[in-house]
C-alpha cells in the first residue's frame, strides 16, 4: 500500500507484447490429464463380452455399418440377441440409477434389422497354419466357436445331427420371438466364412468318435436335448408330452389340436414358450410351478408376455400322479408346496405340504422342468455328475477336446453360449499354438464377470498393456450434470387379436425415430465420444480434438494441471495422473 503509484491511485497491469508461448507453464503442475478407455457395466455384463459403449457410439452418429460390424466382433448373433437375450446389459446400465436403463437389446436388434442389405466385411485372418477343427452340434456355442476360430484362419467343420443347423435357436424358440429367417440369414454369414456344416451327421449314428481324432482339436457343444423326466406314475401316457418335443413339432410346422386345455409344468423360458404356442393354438393354457413367481427362471418379459396373452398361473403346486379318464381326458393329481430354505441354486427349496393334494383334469400335460444331455457317445472318462467336465479354459482331460454350452457347468442362455464358443475358441487357437492360456486370459477380459475381448486377443492382447481398460466405470464416477432425464422408449407390439392368431413376430423393434431417441440416452461411460467438455472448458486452451480421425491432443507443455477438464468429463474417460 506504499507503493507511490498505487498511493497516487495510478495503477499498472502487466502485458506482453510476445507470446506467453516461450514460458513452460506446464512445468508448474504435478498432474496432467490422460485420455483412458475404461469399460462399461453393460460391457461387463454381457457374457458375450458386446463392446457396447462403442457401438451405440456409432450409432448415435449413424454409422451402423460400423455399428454392426462392432458388434460382429464380439458376437456372431446380433440378430438372435437382439431379440431373445435376457439382456444383463440392461440390468448393469449406468442409465438406471439415472432415470430408466438404455434400451441396449431392442438397439442390438435395430443395428442387426436396419443393416440386413449389407454384406460386413469380417476379413479372416490369412493363417498358413491354420488347422483344421471339428465342433460338435451347432447351437449358439457351438457355431460361436466354429465362427471364432474361422476368424483366427482355422478350418472348421461342424457336426450337426438335425436336418438344420442352429440347435435351440432353430428348434427350440417360437417364431413369435425368434423368425427362422433371422437365425437362417445369421448361418449363412457363418457358412459364407467357409464354415462347413454337416447337418444330419450325429456323432455316435453317423460318424464315430473315434473319427474325430483325425482332427486337430474337436469342441464339444451338444448341447441339453434330453427333458427331465417327472418321476411320477403316469407319465407315459401319450398325452403327456415334453416341452422340447411339443417345440420341435411347432417349429417343424405340426401341431397338437386346438381348443384343448393344456398344464404346462415348469416355470422357465421353455414352459413360457410351450404356453404361449399352445395358446396360439387355441389351447387354454393352465402353468404349474413349484415355486413362487418370484422364483422363476423364465426372463419376466417373457412370463408377463404369456400372463397377458391368457395363460393362467397356479404356483407352488407339484404334479404327484396322472391318471387317464374314460373320455381320454388326464386326471393330474397335485399336492401343494411351501418354500423353505434355499438350495444348491439359491432358490427357496419347495417343500411338499402333506394332505394338500387336489385333482386338475386336462387334455394335454407337457412338462418343462429341465434338460439333460444325452451323453451316450461320448467317452466315460470325459464325464463327471452327468456332465462334460471342463476346467477354467474349457479344457477337457483329452488335450485336444474342448467343451462348452449346455454340455458343461454353466448357465443355459443364448448369450452365455456365445462367450463359451468364443472362450473355446481362443482356447483352442492357444493350444494349437502350443502357447499357455493363463496369461492371455487375464489380459483380455472384460471386466471381472468372465467375459472376454476377441478383439483385444486378435491385437495381442492389448488390454495386457493397458489394464486400466478393465476397470469399470461405476455410476457415482460420472459427471452426470450434463444429461437431462428422459424416459425408455417402450417396445411396440403386434396387437393381441393379431399375434394370437399366427407364430408372426409379436415385437416389432424401433422405428427410426425411437432408435434415434434411444441411442441418444446412452452415457457412452467410460468411451470418449468428443462432447468436447473437456476443450471448452479447458482455460489455457491447451487441448485440441479431431472427432473425425477420433485424435485427442494435450499440450503438456503448457498445461498446467488444474483437472477442470477431468471435473467437466461426464464419462470418467479424463483422469489426471501424477508426474
Amino acid at each position: 500500500m506504499n507503493h507511490p503509484l498505487i498511493q497516487e491511485n495510478k495503477f499498472v497491469i502487466p502485458i506482453s507484447y510476445g507470446s506467453t508461448e516461450v514460458i513452460d507453464t506446464g512445468k508448474w503442475g504435478f498432474q496432467k490429464p490422460h485420455t483412458q478407455f475404461m469399460t462399461a457395466p453393460c460391457q461387463e455384463s454381457c457374457p458375450a463380452g458386446n463392446n457396447i459403449p462403442q457401438f451405440l457410439y456409432l450409432a448415435q452418429k449413424g454409422e451402423y455399418g460400423n455399428a454392426l460390424l462392432t458388434i460382429l466382433k464380439e458376437n456372431p448373433f446380433p440378430g438372435i440377441c437382439g431379440r431373445v437375450c435376457f439382456h444383463p446389459c440392461e440390468v448393469s446400465c449406468n442409465r438406471d440409477k439415472y432415470d430408466e436403463s438404455v434400451s441396449i437389446s431392442a438397439l442390438e436388434r435395430y443395428i442387426f434389422d436396419t443393416t440386413s442389405d449389407q454384406v460386413p466385411n469380417l476379413n479372416p485372418v490369412q493363417n498358413v497354419n491354420g488347422r483344421g477343427v471339428a465342433v460338435v452340434g451347432s447351437g449358439p456355442a457351438g457355431l460361436s466357436c466354429a465362427y471364432f476360430l474361422r476368424l483366427l484362419g482355422h478350418k472348421v467343420t461342424v457336426f450337426e445331427a438335425y436336418k438344420e443347423a442352429g440347435g435351440i435357436m432353430t428348434y427350440g424358440i417360437p417364431g413369435y420371438r425368434l423368425p427362422k429367417a433371422i437365425v437362417k440369414k445369421e448361418i449363412a454369414r457363418m457358412i459364407a466364412l467357409g464354415i462347413e456344416i454337416k447337418t444330419g451327421a450325429k456323432v455316435g449314428r453317423d460318424i464315430t468318435f473315434d473319427a474325430l481324432n483325425e482332427y486337430d482339436a474337436v469342441f464339444l457343444s451338444i448341447g441339453a436335448g434330453i427333458e427331465s423326466p417327472l418321476g411320477i406314475e403316469g407319465e407315459a401316457f401319450e398325452k403327456v408330452m415334453h416341452g422340447l418335443d411339443f417345440l420341435k413339432r411347432i417349429n417343424s410346422g405340426s401341431s397338437i389340436p386346438g381348443g384343448q386345455d393344456v398344464i404346462v409344468v415348469g416355470g422357465g423360458n421353455t414352459a413360457m414358450d410351450v404356453a404361449r404356442s399352445s395358446i396360439r393354438n387355441g389351447c387354454r393354457v393352465t402353468i404349474a410351478y413349484r415355486r413362487g413367481r418370484a422364483e422363476m427362471p423364465a426372463i419376466k418379459d417373457e412370463i408377463d408376455d404369456t400372463e397377458e396373452e391368457g395363460a393362467r398361473f397356479e404356483f407352488l403346486i407339484q404334479p404327484v400322479r396322472i391318471k387317464m379318464l374314460s373320455d381320454k381326458r388326464l386326471a393330474v393329481e397335485f399336492q401343494r408346496m411351501k418354500l423353505g430354505e434355499p438350495d444348491a441354486s439359491g432358490r427357496p427349496r419347495a417343500i411338499p405340504v402333506e394332505g394338500t393334494d387336489f385333482i386338475m383334469e386336462t387334455d394335454y400335460l407337457i412338462t418343462a422342468t429341465g434338460e439333460n444331455v444325452d451323453l451316450v457317445s461320448l467317452p466315460t472318462d470325459l464325464i463327471k455328475n452327468g456332465l462334460v467336465y471342463v476346467d477354467n479354459f474349457l479344457r477337457t482331460k483329452n488335450a485336444k477336446m474342448f467343451a462348452g454350452g449346455d454340455v458343461v457347468d454353466q448357465p443355459r442362455t443364448i448369450v452365455t453360449a456365445i462367450g463359451a464358443g468364443k472362450k473355446a475358441a481362443i482356447s483352442i487357437d492357444l493350444y494349437l499354438k502350443g502357447v499357455p492360456p493363463e496369461k492371455m486370459f487375464s489380459g483380455i477380459r472384460v471386466g471381472d464377470k468372465g467375459s472376454l475381448s476377441f478383439e483385444a486377443y486378435t491385437s495381442g492382447g492389448r488390454f495386457e498393456m493397458n489394464r486400466a481398460a478393465q476397470k469399470v466405470v461405476t455410476f457415482d464416477k460420472l459427471n452426470t450434470l450434463y444429461f437431462e432425464h428422459t424416459s425408455r422408449v417402450k417396445k411396440r407390439k403386434l396387437s393381441r387379436e393379431a399375434s394370437l392368431k399366427s407364430f408372426q413376430e409379436v415385437n416389432l423393434g424401433l422405428s427410426a425415430e425411437e432408435a434415434t431417441t434411444s441411442v441418444s440416452r446412452c452415457f457412452t461411460c467410460g468411451t470418449c465420444n468428443y462432447c468436447y467438455n473437456c476443450y471448452f472448458f479447458c482455460p489455457e486452451g491447451v487441448i485440441a480434438l479431431d472427432p473425425i480421425k477420433g485424435t485427442k491432443y494435450v499440450d503438456y507443455e503448457h498445461c498446467k494441471g488444474c483437472g477442470t477438464c477431468a471435473k467437466s468429463c461426464p464419462r470418467n474417460v479424463v483422469v489426471m495422473k501424477e508426474l
